[in-house]
């Protein structure tokens, strides 16, 4: 299969001392190499699919994620998970995630963030098993609890990250260090993207004056899109990456914000 995103860095990463990072997640899937701190990128690559079980197809293409590496991470990117304080986190969840729009044939995982919430959400069956097969020995986590955990680093600022990948947007929200929202949407039209923000920025009283809107994922500067929210946002930015060698990279390093932080996040 042909792949929408390809870099070869400017670095060449040893596989026994490098990082393996994928992501997979509605109408995608893609991975990075990197060193063991994150910081330099060895390739990348990046697929369009049409439905998941063309991602667990894909998995069979690519041999080499079998390798050894000193850490291999999935992060998966689908919509069914729920957020839960710990406490509360009892029994079976499997009704709740059904009504968030899991197959009832999903598997369930489970990560708690920051020891106080946990957050239940469902891979599609046959994906995560060829991934069991594939990518041996790998940790599981969802991208939101990466995104999470990075947020709430920040104890003094009221932020929205937004992360778009095509018609799918997700948002992780906070102010003053506690958690406000993590949801996942979709869109048809940059009027409707824009709105859900709006709406969210109003219901959680962040002030579109002061609120700090992060943006990362395929999402271009001078799109329509973005010059909309930033008519409406007065502190917005595009998310680098921050890879090492990002300056040379014939893609805009925001569109691989989210494996950065899957690479660099201890969860």
């Amino acid at each position: 299969m042909q792949a929408r995103f390809e870099i070869n860095g400017e670095y060449f990463i040893d596989h026994e001392n490098g990082t393996l990072v994928v992501q997979a997640g509605p109408g995608y899937f893609a991975y990075a190499i990197c060193d063991g701190f994150g910081s330099k990128l060895g390739a990348l690559k990046w697929f369009q699919v049409d439905h998941n079980n063309h991602i667990s197809s894909l998995l069979g293409e690519l041999p080499f994620l079998q390798q050894q590496f000193a850490k291999k991470i999935i992060a998966f990117d689908f919509p069914a998970y729920t957020l839960l304080p710990v406490f509360l986190n009892e029994g079976d969840n499997e009704a709740l995630l059904h009504l968030a729009g899991a197959d009832p044939q999903d598997h369930i995982l489970t990560e708690v963030i920051n020891n106080n919430i946990a957050l239940n959400y469902s891979v599609p069956y046959s994906l995560l098993n060829q991934c069991i097969h594939n990518i041996p020995g790998a940790a599981y986590w969802h991208l939101q609890a990466v995104r999470i955990t990075e947020l709430l680093k920040d104890r003094a600022a009221s932020i929205m990250e937004v992360n778009i990948i095509d018609d799918h947007f997700s948002v992780v929200a906070s102010k003053n260090g506690q958690l406000l929202l993590a949801r996942h949407y979709t869109y048809q039209a940059p009027e409707d993207l824009l709105f859900y923000l709006l709406k969210i920025a109003e219901v959680h009283q962040l002030p579109q004056t002061e609120v700090q809107l992060n943006v990362s994922g395929l999402i271009d500067s001078d799109s329509r899109l973005y010059r909309m929210l930033y008519d409406y946002f007065l502190n917005i930015r595009l998310m680098k990456a921050g890879w090492a060698d990002e300056q040379q990279l014939q893609y805009p390093a925001h569109y691989f914000t989210t494996l950065k932080q899957v690479a660099i996040c201890e969860l």
